[in-house]
């Protein structure tokens, strides 16, 4: 068995050898490392064909032209032969016994085909720690154990390779941000997963980041934005989160310029009609953002 380490980058040349480090100090080598280059500018290119040369660790890497962190996954996530799959950011990096973690622990659950994964916890640098779950092992999922129960911080996912493939990220044109909740939510609605109270990934969110500049990236990527918040309204979401997200579909239906009629999510109409004033005036306050 083995792992399909994804990291897709952009521009991250001068990062990318800390994961490469993570990666080489791994206590067990059964993984590949999946690298997608979402048409970077600088030498990401030459360092990557380097550390293939090199030869310590099997590396594939993918140049693609740029269509946004979804689109990078989407790529890696087709090319990945790994039973199971991990997102390795450029500008973050593993624990030295990762790999040996997932694979041990996947033994346990692996002929379960209502689990869809492993949920572990990230190591802020320069965040708060992930609040402990009521045990661990846990067995829930994506939207009952992030939101209803609120355990917020992020966390670092391994999912099963033919779950991933089966829901790949939507792209939208011209639109060159979505964020991950949309597949993970949609895998919640099926599946339950395994969270672990055990770190086995660092990350440091750096200032010009997709986390960092979470607002003006949504704002800027609205219709994907509208869908992740469609999805977000269902029944499995508390009811006062399902008004929350209504208010925010309402807010960037606005920035996407979607005539209210036309824009109203048939299953919730009722909840949108009620919502749309506060959602106007979430797009003011919203607009500095554009």
């Amino acid at each position: 068995m083995i792992i399909s380490v994804i990291t897709p980058s952009y521009n991250r040349e001068k990062l990318l050898i800390n994961a490469y480090n993570s990666l080489l100090k791994q206590s067990n080598k059964s993984f590949e490392w999946i690298i997608v280059d979402d048409g970077s500018k600088d030498n990401t290119g030459i360092l990557v064909t380097n550390l293939i040369n090199d030869k310590k660790i099997n590396i594939k890497y993918i140049k693609k032209e740029n269509g946004g962190k979804h689109t990078a996954l989407n790529k890696g996530i087709d090319e990945a032969s790994g039973e199971l799959i991990i997102i390795l950011d450029s500008d973050d990096f593993l624990t030295d016994d990762a790999i040996e973690t997932i694979l041990d622990d996947w033994r346990l659950y692996e002929n379960n085909e209502k689990i869809c994964g492993i949920s572990y916890q990230r190591k802020l640098i320069n965040g708060p720690k992930s609040k402990s779950l009521p045990q661990s092992p846990y067995i829930s999922n994506h939207i009952e154990c992030r939101y209803n129960q609120e355990f917020y911080a992020d966390r670092a996912e391994v999912y099963r390779t033919d779950v991933m493939q089966r829901f790949k990220f939507p792209v939208f044109e011209k639109e060159r941000f979505l964020s991950e909740t949309i597949v993970w939510n949609k895998i919640a609605m099926e599946y339950d997963m395994v969270y672990i109270d055990k770190e086995i990934y660092v990350c440091e969110y750096q200032n010009d980041g997709l986390t960092a500049n979470s607002q003006k990236t949504r704002v800027n990527n609205p219709i994907g934005a509208m869908e992740n918040y469609r999805i977000m309204m269902k029944k499995p979401f508390k009811f006062k989160l399902r008004i929350k997200y209504s208010i925010l579909y309402n807010t960037f239906s606005k920035f996407a310029n979607i005539p209210f009629l036309k824009s109203l999510d048939k299953e919730n109409k009722l909840l949108l009609i009620l919502t749309r004033p506060i959602g106007d005036i979430v797009y003011m306050k919203y607009k500095k953002y554009k």
